[in-house]
């Protein structure tokens, strides 16, 4: 079928276009007047044509409709304006012209060429001024009109001879060669529209796009079906209009690109990243994709299932360690060397203060960072579970082993990280295997014959003075040396100063976010309180007491009395330690370590425990909160209360 529709207003025309179109088939050509010229293209625009082709007022007219197809027009040369001339002085002796701007230009040229002068009128193709113009002419004594079919005719009907300007074959060659052009070009933009259509519809994301007025461009379907609006209210409407919450307009002021950003469209909460479109340095737009919140949370959730799973969940970086004193920015330094290199780190430092993070950093920095990073706690388990978690086992190795076997932690790292978490609490009798291992770079599982080699870096962690344990014997000194190659301080939170104000700052808006609360905002002297403070739980204590804040406060200015409500933690006595604030000596607010007495439970320095049914209550409570702090780890809590695991087993029965 052919493409493009060729309208011409007088048969002579329709004659050359046939010549130059000669056997091919992409051109229709039909005769017709200009009165019907209008209603013909609309039914060609219906009937798949791409590209109108027509001359004069004609292609005006179609032009000036509601048809959304390229119109070309069919340009007038100096040839053809040069053959009507001749024509007309056979006619008469003066000559005038009414036509387009850009034909009346020519004219100038011609004048030279012909030593004549003719009467000149400019017009635009509307009849009325073409009326206005011959009428011009008129009255300046023109015995011959030169012009388009509609000139002519209105010269005529004036009492004065006219000629029409026709078009050369060259012309109409050229005409048709830009039409195929234009086809062509139309061709490859709606096949890149559709492609875009395709993109935008079917992706999980949904899509909205402003100008630089703020009006809706781009709505895709996603977007619809989220914001519950219908795309044709939304496209070619201002975006505040539409949906006033998003503030996707934001962008066209600031021009600064906005990722994670969390908002409402319709009655929905996405997750969204906005970009301005710049042109030339120019802000011209915005570009807004989002998911919702409820489908994002859903799709973590499987992928750190499954990456547990695997134990691949390295997912912090350096860039997400939060604070910039000199204390912590020092000890990031030095972990990025250790990332560097491939040697076994020993990690140290007091419980809470961020040692297992430090520990993916490294890796993620590594050149181990894609491949597995694995990480177990020697404290969280019995010895006999620990062993065959370290080394793995085969079927039936032992009552319950599980059909098939299991790799151990070694085989599940291989190529990448093992980080053993609290090395200090692993039993004796496994120090002296785990440090083959590392030596030997080969395991064997719990059950069998066969020897794995394994290529894992090692990073320990421990909160225990290990120099310390080697020196009672609790701690192989041979193990202690090969795992202390590298060494890595963590400070505590006392150390990091105003780091303190950041972090609770990070964690407070997280806990409003989840409560659906505004954000609220540290006065001065609540700031001083939370810097003041020795928080010997270091950040695990920091963020159990922002939760406490977040529930205790609705947003807004965060006052003294606030922070002092939910820092005031009870001691081991029952006393209530209030924070320290500033001028208090550090001293007065150390750790009370915990001895046991003739069978109860006192703090150093403080009167004895009530007796009796208060006692009983008061020792419950006590072991809840060490259990707590020491996170659930019995030989730790055993320790921290002065009593044997046997002695705390017990009273846990």
């Amino acid at each position: 079928m052919a493409e493009i529709l060729f309208i011409s207003p007088y048969p002579e025309l329709a004659e050359l276009a046939m010549k130059v179109v000669g056997n091919q088939d992409d051109v229709d050509i039909r005769v017709t007047r200009m009165d019907e010229a209008v209603a013909l293209a609309l039914e060609g625009e219906k009937q798949g044509y791409q590209v109108i082709v027509s001359r004069g007022l004609t292609a005006s007219k179609i032009k000036n409709s509601a048809i959304e197809l390229p119109v070309i027009d069919i340009s007038i040369g100096g040839y053809d304006v040069l053959l009507a001339y001749n024509e007309a002085k056979k006619l008469g002796r003066k000559v005038g012209i009414v036509d387009v701007e850009e034909v009346i230009l020519g004219i100038t040229s011609l004048e030279k060429v012909i030593n004549d002068k003719l009467v000149k009128y400019t017009c635009e193709n509307d009849l009325d001024d073409i009326v206005r113009g011959t009428h011009y002419l008129k009255e300046r004594g023109v015995d011959v009109v030169i012009g388009k079919i509609a000139m002519a005719r209105e010269a005529r009907l004036r009492g004065m001879e006219a000629v029409i300007i026709t078009t050369a074959f060259e012309t109409v060659r050229l005409t048709i060669q830009e039409a195929r052009r234009v086809l062509m070009v139309r061709k490859q933009e709606k096949r890149k529209a559709e492609q875009l259509k395709a993109m935008l519809n079917f992706t999980y994301d949904g899509i909205i796009a402003l100008d630089k007025q703020g009006k809706i461009t781009v709505f895709n379907k996603v977007a619809e079906e989220v914001s519950g609006i219908p795309v044709e209210k939304a496209i070619n409407h201002n975006v505040i209009e539409v949906i006033p919450k998003a503030g996707c307009q934001h962008l066209l002021r600031t021009g600064k690109p906005e990722l994670g950003a969390v908002l409402e469209i319709g009655t929905a909460k996405v997750v969204a990243n906005r970009v301005p479109i710049i042109v030339d340095g120019k802000i011209e737009g915005v570009v807004t994709t989002f998911q919702k919140l409820d489908v994002l949370q859903k799709i973590e959730s499987n992928v750190r299932r499954k990456l547990s799973d695997k134990g691949l969940s390295a997912r912090y970086r350096f860039e997400d360690i939060i604070g910039k004193s000199d204390a912590l920015r020092n000890t990031i330094t030095l972990a990025r060397e250790y990332g560097s290199i491939d040697s076994t780190i020993l990690i140290y430092g007091r419980t809470g203060t961020g040692k297992e993070i430090f520990a993916q950093a490294i890796h993620n920095g590594s050149k181990r960072r894609n491949e597995p990073f694995v990480a177990i706690s020697c404290a969280a388990l019995p010895e006999s579970i620990l062993e065959s978690e370290l080394f793995g086992y085969v079927e039936g190795a032992f009552t319950g082993a599980r059909k098939g076997g299991k790799a151990g932690v070694f085989e599940m790292a291989h190529g990448g990280t093992l980080m053993l978490d609290e090395v200090g609490e692993m039993p004796a009798a496994l120090q002296s295997r785990f440090l083959r291992v590392l030596e030997q770079r080969e395991v064997m599982r719990l059950g069998d014959s066969r020897i794995l080699p394994v290529n894992v870096r090692i990073i320990a962690a421990t909160h225990r003075n290990l120099r310390e344990m080697v020196a009672n014997g609790s701690f192989r000194e041979d193990l202690y040396y090969r795992l202390n190659v590298l060494s890595l301080p963590v400070p505590t939170l006392k150390e990091r100063g105003n780091d303190v104000l950041e972090i609770a700052d990070k964690f407070l808006r997280e806990f409003y976010d989840a409560q659906g609360k505004s954000y609220g905002v540290f006065s001065d002297r609540s700031a001083q309180l939370l810097c003041a403070y020795s928080w010997p739980g270091n950040i695990r204590q920091l963020r159990n007491a922002m939760e406490r804040l977040s529930v205790m406060t609705a947003g807004g200015l965060i006052k003294e009395h606030d922070v002092q409500r939910a820092m005031q933690l009870q001691d081991f006595t029952g006393s209530t330690d209030a924070c320290r604030t500033p001028g208090v000596a550090e001293s007065d607010h150390t750790e009370v370590p915990l001895t046991k007495t003739d069978g109860s439970f006192v703090s150093s320095g403080s009167r004895a425990l009530l007796l009796g049914d208060e006692k009983a209550a008061y020792e419950k409570q006590l072991i809840r909160n060490v259990l707590e702090e020491c996170d659930g780890n019995r030989a730790r809590a055993a320790n921290r209360l002065g009593i044997s695991r046997t002695t705390l087993w017990r009273k846990l029965q």
